[in-house]
């Protein structure tokens, strides 16, 4: 099986859910990146870029080395909980799933 499918697998409900709908937006909109676990995640690399995703108990991660999106992004993820260089969005912010796919997208024009 897949690394990425198998670290999904590990997870239920809302958690499975999230990953999926990242992972499946990577494989379907940029099927030229191709993802890897690294650091026990799924990851997305480009050009000395990444964005990768994780799930914890109660919230979704969106992980990027490109610390100008992660300040943007505190503009625009009200709910969000901020790392160096992560969001931690909670499970129930749908909403942020539309923001977060805008940020992979910014990402990918800036360094793809």
């Amino acid at each position: 099986m897949d690394p990425i499918n198998e670290y999904m697998e590990k997870f239920d409900g809302e958690k499975r859910e999230w990953l999926q709908n990242f992972v499946g937006y990577m494989r379907e909109n940029h099927p030229d990146i191709p993802g890897r676990i690294s650091y026990q995640m799924p990851m997305f690399k480009f050009n000395g870029m990444y964005v990768a995703f994780s799930a914890a108990s109660d919230h979704f991660t969106f992980h990027t080395l490109d610390f100008d999106m992660i300040e943007e992004l505190k503009g625009l993820l009200p709910k969000a909980k901020f790392g160096k260089g992560s969001a931690k969005v909670p499970y129930n912010d749908k909403a942020s799933v539309e923001i977060l796919i805008s940020a992979i997208e910014k990402l990918i024009a800036r360094y793809g």
